[in-house]
């Protein structure tokens, strides 16, 4: 009996140290999503130029290794290893594969970024006040999402 208690309490407390706390989201604004989809952009070319360079840093090994099958090919040598041209070819297309969703990303970044605004604006309010109908003007702070 005191095992299974032992037990219940322990499952108890590791499950409130454990959850997520609430936390106070702060409004994303214009600025942000710009500033995200420009190190998005940053990231993405960066990951395009190595892709390419690696890729090409294959095609190249593979030709000189070609050359050296060929002159091997009458002879007892063993032939040549590729692994080293294979991991190029490979990281070079993960890196494309990379850059092409972080151009996507970048791109879809910007336009929430160009899709929301902040406006401040003056409204008015009517109120009745000793039976008569007086206009007040108050700031208004409006969030425009639009898809």
């Amino acid at each position: 009996m005191n095992k299974i208690i032992l037990s219940l309490c322990i499952i108890c407390f590791s499950t409130t140290a454990f959850s997520q706390t609430e936390t106070d989201s702060i409004p994303v604004t214009k600025e942000d999503y710009l500033k995200k989809s420009k190190n998005q952009k940053t990231a993405a070319w960066i990951l395009l130029g190595t892709g390419v360079v690696l890729d090409i840093a294959g095609i190249v090994t593979t030709g000189n290794n070609a050359d050296k099958e060929l002159g091997n090919l009458f002879s007892s040598k063993q032939s040549v290893n590729h692994t080293g041209e294979y991991i190029l070819y490979i990281t070079g297309t993960a890196a494309l594969a990379g850059s092409l969703t972080l151009f996507i990303a970048a791109k879809r970044n910007k336009k929430k970024a160009l899709s929301t605004s902040f406006e401040i604006n003056n409204q008015q309010l009517q109120q009745l006040k000793n039976n008569s109908l007086y206009t007040f003007n108050y700031p208004v702070l409006t969030f425009k999402l639009r898809f």
